[in-house]
């Protein structure tokens, strides 16, 4: 059963009562009683029943191999939009868990102590537990509100009393009048984006630049064989055409920062005639809107893919997710069929 308000189901009955811990109570209403916990985000006991999840206040009924952080065998194995993500793809331990691409750790909700996690190296923000990230302590306080400790904030990072988080866009930050910028050692151990008052220079989209120091955004990027400002992207669809360029779309690109770290960023100059979606049989890179078209290992067409940090990036999520690729050098999270 799913974490969504239709997959809701209270826990109830009297075995549930030797299961619940400190932070639980049942309130009896004649032979039915609600879970009610404390612990927003944890699994099974002490909060709450084997199986049931604490959202809201109230123990949900759940399946806990369905749970972000469970460990997993397959993508089968884990919620609707979420996969079965092994660490060791990009130099981690331990087994292969349930995860779900990111842009902010409130993205990772009703598991409150998930967060949007980058690995060293760069990528995409999957939702990975806390503690598992080096991240023991979660909280509430969403990116730019005021912080004394990490735990207080949703990202479990607070730097010079800021919470401070990830983003894939400018929207994930507007609420605290921030802007998606590129950052070192602040979200993650390399180069990654987070959420920033102030940028380090005010080059705009795709405007001539020198270095990174040049662009608000804080990348100066190789676009067609040039250095230009660039932007943030999760998608190609994210990425405005380029400027006075009419016959050029741009997709979101993998690029690679002065430090060595990948980051998404709208860099890839394409063809006017470059539209077909994800999903879309294709012969040619120039044929995608993405620039990208691939052939998954156990299908015989190719395929116009992405990449991508959510499912509504994918096209139709009954057939495409947003996880990491079957084959390539790149572990990154792409557009593939389920």
């Amino acid at each position: 059963m799913g974490l969504g308000a239709a997959g809701r189901r209270l826990v109830r009955g009297l075995p549930a009562l030797a299961l619940l811990g400190v932070g639980c109570e049942v309130l009896v209403d004649g032979k039915l009683g609600t879970v009610l916990c404390s612990e927003e985000g944890a699994i099974g006991p002490p909060a709450c029943p084997e199986g049931a999840l604490c959202s809201d206040g109230v123990c949900v009924d759940t399946q806990i191999e369905r749970a972000l952080g469970a460990p997993c065998d397959d993508h089968d194995g884990c919620g609707t939009h979420d996969f079965c993500l092994d660490p060791r793809r990009f130099g981690g331990k331990g087994p292969s868990v349930c995860a779900r691409a990111c842009c902010s750790s409130s993205d990772c909700d009703p598991v409150r102590d998930a967060v949007c996690w980058i690995p060293d190296g760069g990528g995409s923000g999957v939702c990975r537990i806390g503690r598992d990230v080096d991240r023991p302590e979660v909280g509430a306080r969403l990116s730019g509100a005021a912080c004394a400790s990490p735990g207080e904030c949703r990202s479990g990072i607070c730097d010079e009393g800021v919470c401070v988080d990830t983003c894939c866009s400018d929207t994930n930050c507007a609420t605290n009048g921030a802007a998606c910028r590129l950052t070192t050692n602040l979200v993650a151990a390399g180069s990654a984006w987070a959420c920033q008052r102030v940028g380090p220079g005010r080059g705009g989209y795709l405007e001539p630049c020198m270095g990174d120091a040049d662009c608000s955004s804080g990348l100066c990027a190789d676009v067609d064989g040039a250095p230009r400002c660039t932007i943030p992207c999760c998608s190609s669809d994210m990425c405005p055409a380029a400027p006075d360029d009419a016959m050029h779309n741009v997709g979101c690109a993998e690029v690679v920062t002065g430090d060595g770290s990948t980051v998404r960023a709208c860099a890839a100059l394409l063809r006017e005639d470059s539209i077909a979606a994800v999903g879309v049989a294709c012969d040619t890179n120039e044929e995608c809107r993405s620039g990208m078209c691939v052939r998954h290992p156990e299908q015989t067409q190719r395929f116009c893919s992405d990449v991508c940090c959510s499912e509504a990036s994918c096209g139709d999520v009954s057939l495409f997710g947003c996880r990491p690729p079957a084959a390539g050098p790149s572990w990154a999270l792409r557009c593939g069929p389920k």
